[in-house]
């Protein structure tokens, strides 16, 4: 990781592994020795979206340029592989009614009314939007412009975060200094979930052979890979084939996780 920084988002490990982000106001010549990233940044959105990025979106990945030493290939990738990004075309199998509602429930904190599903449906498959141009088109809207409704969306991306990376509501500090990166930094639930799983905590709940853990850590496994891949409990199924591969095999969540992503059920809700 880059020790320069456009804005100093450094993770300082507490006593059990607790995340604090300690954010620096970024000095001008810091600002302008992002230039080089920011026009990274731009051209990987125009050559894999075909579009500016959101200032929001410009924030967080020159941040991950400087501070992790992500290159113009990484951000492309990363644009490439997220469903969220992924626009509509006719044939595709994308869930507009999920996908709306889960913007709706992290950005306003709420379900969508009626007038907003159909609205935002119209948006997606008349004009092809993405999940993403939902989630912006909400932070434009007067209702997400107050202090406490950002702050309650906030809250609740990095409450989910935590529960289902560390098992736990988070402590005060960890919803502030995250709170923090995703309103001044652009992250998104993707970027403190990845922070969450680099902690020591994190590591300490991984740690260990799989075999001295028992059925109790075989199932927290498999559990927490499909809620962070597929957003769900796994079924019966699942919880054996993938539970033995993980006492077995010694898989960790991150072999789960990949191994979710290539089902079927994943490529078909993403596509």
């Amino acid at each position: 990781m880059k020790l320069r920084t456009v804005l100093l988002a450094g993770l300082v490990a507490s006593a059990f592994g607790g995340a604090v982000l300690v954010v620096a106001r970024p000095s001008p010549a810091l600002a302008f020795q992002s230039g080089g990233d920011q026009a990274a940044v731009a051209r990987s959105f125009q050559s894999v979206l075909g579009r500016d990025p959101h200032p929001y979106e410009l924030r967080r990945y020159a941040l991950l340029m400087d501070d992790y030493g992500w290159t113009e290939q990484d951000v492309r990738k990363d644009l490439a592989e997220r469903s969220d990004y992924r626009r509509y075309s006719a044939g595709s199998a994308f869930d507009t009614n999920a996908i709306i509602s889960r913007a709706y429930e992290d950005i306003l904190g709420r379900r969508p009314d009626p007038a907003g599903m159909q609205s935002y449906r119209m948006h997606i498959v008349q004009e092809g939007w993405s999940e993403q141009d939902v989630r912006e088109a909400l932070r434009q809207s007067p209702e997400y412009g107050s202090t406490t409704r950002r702050t309650a969306s906030a809250d609740g991306i990095i409450r989910r975060a935590y529960r289902d990376v560390l098992n736990r509501e988070p402590d005060p500090s960890g919803l502030n200094s995250y709170g923090r990166a995703i309103l001044e930094n652009g992250w998104d639930e993707q970027d403190v979930r990845q922070a969450l799983r680099r902690s020591d905590e994190r590591r300490a709940l991984r740690g260990g052979e799989p075999g001295a853990r028992g059925q109790d850590y075989v199932t927290q496994v498999v559990r927490n890979a499909y809620l962070a891949v597929l957003r769900r409990e796994p079924d019966a199924t699942g919880l054996r084939d993938y539970g033995a591969r993980v006492a077995q095999d010694k898989w960790s969540q991150a072999d789960v996780e990949k191994a979710l992503r290539d089902s079927p059920e994943y490529r078909t809700r993403n596509r």
